[in-house]
């Protein structure tokens, strides 16, 4: 049973962060060559904090990972 649930974790992860990334290339997108990120300093504001968001999900999908 604890093998399933670390095969079923990895598979979840790894199609969520599929899922996140393609969303937020879609938020992105939407707004690219816009006033919004028109500034590389903003854009690196807006990526820095996408990019660490996914961090909370995957500490709750990899939870089976975690020796007790």
């Amino acid at each position: 049973m604890i093998k399933f649930k670390k095969i079923l974790s990895i598979i979840i992860f790894l199609v969520l962060t599929f899922v996140y990334i393609l969303l937020t290339m879609a938020f992105l997108q939407k707004f690219n060559n816009t006033w919004i990120l028109n500034n590389w300093i903003l854009e690196l504001i807006v990526y820095f904090i996408l990019g660490n968001l996914w961090i909370f999900p995957s500490m709750y999908i990899l939870k089976p990972f975690k020796k007790s």
